[in-house]
């Protein structure tokens, strides 16, 4: 391999060259002599996996047997030619965008660095050490075992990180990714490895090191914008910098040009521009996300010399979180307006970074979008995501609550320890920091709240010297260091040093600022607590369910469908978790048929659990803003807190979100004989639209009927229909009749809802006939579903189909036909295939 140069005369005639060396790798462990292939990034794991050396780490109980891989090193070496004009260059840096974790790096024998942190971008001018013909590239990896544990040997105390085992303990002294360490959803795979693109970077005379385009102001007429560039330049020089942008459109804005004089080594020079009529980045669901491309041109004697390109969103993003009324506000402010925040905790889409592929982001996205989500908080136990991940997020128009990487333990705060995290903090700072999809940074995920709430101290038999140290390490790191940098970086955001900020065991924090509710689940209350518990934000809740049986049938054999085998326990990271599931299960369902059924019953079980959550964060707005369950997706397969399970298959969580989540929805709640119906509206603009409530027995009798007519405000909740489960049945049977609440806008049905006076297992069933029919339309198979009596949460399942269909899990209500789509033209064989799975199905009494 070498340098790519277009004009063979002369390096000089290129001012920039790239060479990806991502290919010809080989790898071994430590200590070992057979060397294998391998391409970059990967992972240890997965380069074991890809020789068949290893089983699926993610296959039944073999994550056990592979945990001999962290206490290991292991090498990686590339050979990669460098002709006579590769060398022309000024400057030739070796890149590495990812080490994981501990890395010597040799270039033709000479150690050039030692990496200590994951979350940066590694670079060494190596242009000295290079010669003409083959050179050689060697890393050693550490293993992160080994490094860490002579620290937590000196420490003399512990901290409060993982389970029991000491080793659990060691990811606080490491700037790794912490769920790799294992976490109550996912595996314990601490990995090492090339985890990003390797790439040598060539340059001539000067680089544009970084741009960061400040917005200065933003009216309906204009917009003004700094370029804030800075350059590296290897001799004082003069040159003309320019700035243009193009936009949304493709049209081309005005030119800014400044001739500047530089200076040898880094040079700071900042553009101010104004964008006439700009169009404004809207997140999903309020407007279009408008993207400018921005480009800055370096020339020298009319020729280019450097340049570089981002795209910028034109907004305004302000967290509001200050003392009102009602205790302290916590709401987002986008382009002047409060937004009722709909959205998910997002953790890492795999344990193995390596394999999350472009399509894996775009499938997040895509079910964030589908969802109608306008926000995803990147939680704080995983890593700084991929630079896709955020373009994704500024061109689907979903927010991004970005964590910091510190969650659930104190962590330690000597100077080398604050010098590894300050410039991991300016490194992502500076690289997220353009992106209109960044609504905050925050500190860290549960700390502050575990510090005076979870007896840490009491538990760690911490002494007063101890918790003094450990609050000092803890203000340096969360209010001083993190704050300075997103002030110094980014000043336009806000900085919020720990999530949350108040505690849910008292009702009165509620009223302050935003909150992680547990109650239900860790706390055991019913999900009628969800109700009661209603903060000001909602960025953490959530409970548990399995995949389906055929995500469960990838990583399991028939042997293990038991909860209490070997398997299914170990993928179940949550000790009490499948008794948790169980206990609320008896509470509203009656005994599931088999394994399958309860598999079925655990996700309606969620879905229900957390529709009351966001029914009643929606209800309560304005003094609620924002709803976050966690989460939406899983790093392997397991049963969790997720939506969308790890092979994208949408749970019934997922599907329930979709309703709950639309622009205007109607929340029916009931508490004893009382029932109040809501209309809910996250539109803009004033909506003019008729309630329908009927209540219906379950063979699809009306025996009440209202109408009301509603000229509903904007970004509005209002209570419109009052009044008694009595009024509405006259004296018949709760556990045979239901309440549907219907939207009508101009005479089309945009949202259907039902609510049933008593719990699932009390309801008297009769079997529904269920029937289907089939058509083609535009590339899609149409199901059009109709059914007798009452068919409560019907599940269609096709094993041959991994699309998922346009509607799931939902109700056939006699009299109404459910029109459902999926993406696929093979209309026979789906019809095939297709089975059709109902409440009444999974339980033994109904």
């Amino acid at each position: 391999m070498a340098l790519k140069v277009t004009d063979k005369k002369s390096a000089r005639a290129n001012f920039r060259n790239v060479l990806s060396i991502n290919e010809g790798w080989q790898f071994r462990k430590a200590g070992t002599t057979q060397w294998y292939d391998t391409t970059v990034p990967s992972t240890n794991f997965t380069d074991l996996l890809k020789h068949g050396l290893i089983d699926d780490p993610f296959y039944r109980d073999n994550e056990t047997k592979l945990q001999w891989i962290e206490n290991e090193d292991w090498e990686y070496q590339l050979n990669f030619e460098v002709k006579p004009e590769d060398l022309e260059y000024d400057v030739v840096n070796l890149v590495f965008d990812g080490l994981d974790t501990y890395a010597d790096v040799y270039v033709n024998g000479t150690l050039i660095f030692k990496s200590d942190n994951m979350f940066v971008k590694w670079q060494h001018d190596c242009k000295q050490l290079l010669k003409v013909g083959s050179n050689e590239l060697k890393l050693y990896f550490h293993s992160p075992i080994k490094v860490t544990r002579p620290l937590y040997e000196k420490a003399g105390f512990t901290y409060p990180a993982g389970n029991d085992k000491s080793d659990d303990k060691l990811s606080v002294y490491s700037r790794k990714a912490p769920y790799h360490f294992g976490w109550d959803w996912g595996p314990r795979f601490v990995t090492s490895g090339i985890w990003r693109p390797v790439y040598l970077e060539a340059w001539n005379d000067l680089e544009i090191a970084d741009l960061y385009v400040e917005q200065n102001a933003l009216t309906e007429k204009r917009a003004v914008i700094t370029a804030h560039v800075e350059i590296n330049a290897v001799e004082s020089q003069s040159i003309d910098l320019q700035l243009s942008a193009t936009s949304p459109e493709g049209t081309g804005v005005d030119v800014k040009k400044e001739h500047v004089s530089l200076q040898k080594g880094k040079n700071n020079i900042s553009l101010t521009a104004t964008i006439s009529d700009p169009r404004r980045w809207w997140p999903n669901g309020m407007g279009e996300p408008n993207i400018y491309k921005i480009k800055v041109k370096v020339q020298k004697d009319g020729q280019t010399a450097a340049e570089k390109h981002l795209k910028v969103g034109l907004r305004t993003i302000e967290v509001i979180n200050k003392p009102d009324g009602d205790g302290e506000s916590f709401f987002v402010k986008v382009n002047d307006t409060p937004v009722f925040i709909k959205g998910a905790n997002y953790i890492p889409s795999d344990s193995f970074l390596d394999r999350v592929t472009s399509e894996k982001y775009r499938e997040v996205f895509d079910n964030a979008v589908n969802a109608n989500m306008n926000m995803l908080r990147v939680w704080g136990g995983g890593f700084y995501e991929n630079d896709e991940f955020y373009d994704l997020a500024d061109e689907r128009g979903i927010m991004i609550w970005q964590d910091f990487m510190f969650a659930c333990s104190m962590y330690p705060g000597d100077d080398a320890f604050l010098k590894n995290v300050e410039k991991e903090a300016v490194y992502n700072v500076k690289r997220l920091r353009n992106h209109p999809s960044i609504a905050l940074w925050c500190g860290n995920n549960e700390i502050a709240i575990g510090w005076v709430s979870w007896g840490w101290q009491k538990e760690f038999g911490y002494d007063n010297v101890t918790q003094i140290l450990l609050k000092k390490y803890y203000n340096n790191l969360f209010h001083k260091l993190l704050p300075n940098v997103v002030k110094a970086l980014d000043p336009e955001k806000f900085y919020l040093p720990s999530s949350p900020i108040s505690d849910w065991k008292k009702l009165d924090d509620l009223k302050i600022g935003n909150n992680h509710y547990w109650g239900v689940w860790h706390g055991e209350l019913p999900f009628s607590s969800y109700n009661t518990y209603v903060p000001r934000f909602m960025s953490e809740y959530g409970f548990q369910s399995f995949p389906d049986i055929d995500s469960v049938k990838k990583y399991t054999e028939q042997e293990d469908w038991d909860l209490m085998s070997p398997v299914m326990l170990l993928h179940q990271k949550h000790p009490r978790g499948n008794a948790l599931i169980k206990k609320y299960m008896e509470e509203h369902y009656s005994q599931p048929k088999n394994f399958e059924a309860f598999l079925y019953l655990s996700q309606l079980l969620q879905a229900e659990g957390i529709k009351t959550a966001i029914h009643a964060h929606r209800r309560n707005k304005p003094f609620c803003m924002g709803t976050l369950y966690w989460q939406l997706n899983d790093c392997w397969p397991v049963a969790s807190w997720s939506s969308v399970d790890y092979y994208g298959r949408w749970k019934a969580l997922q599907f329930f979100v979709k309703t709950a989540y639309q622009e205007i929805i109607a929340s029916t709640i009931q508490e004893d004989d009382h029932i109040e119906v809501f209309v809910i509206s996250d539109s803009l603009v004033p909506q003019k639209v008729v309630l329908e409530v009927d209540v219906l027995d379950f063979s699809g009798k009306k025996v009440y009927e209202g109408r009301h007519n509603l000229n509903i405000a904007e970004n509005s909740s209002k209570a419109v229909c009052k009044t008694t489960v009595k009024q509405l049945i006259d004296g018949k049977d709760k556990a045979s009749h239901m309440l549907t609440a219907r939207i009508v806008r101009d005479g089309e049905v945009i949202y259907e809802d039902n609510h049933y006076f008593v719990e699932p297992k009390a309801i008297k069933w009769k079997r529904p006939e269920i029937e289907t029919k089939f058509r083609q339309e535009a590339g899609m198979t149409v199901i059009e579903l109709s059914a007798n009596v009452l068919a409560r949460n019907v599940c269609l399942k096709a094993s041959g189909f991994e699309n998922n269909f346009s509607d799931n899990y939902f109700d056939l209500v006699p009299g109404r036909k459910k029109t459902v789509t999926i993406n696929t033209d093979d209309h026979f064989g789906l019809e095939k295939d297709l089975t059709v799975y109902s409440l009444y199905d999974a339980c033994i009494e109904i």
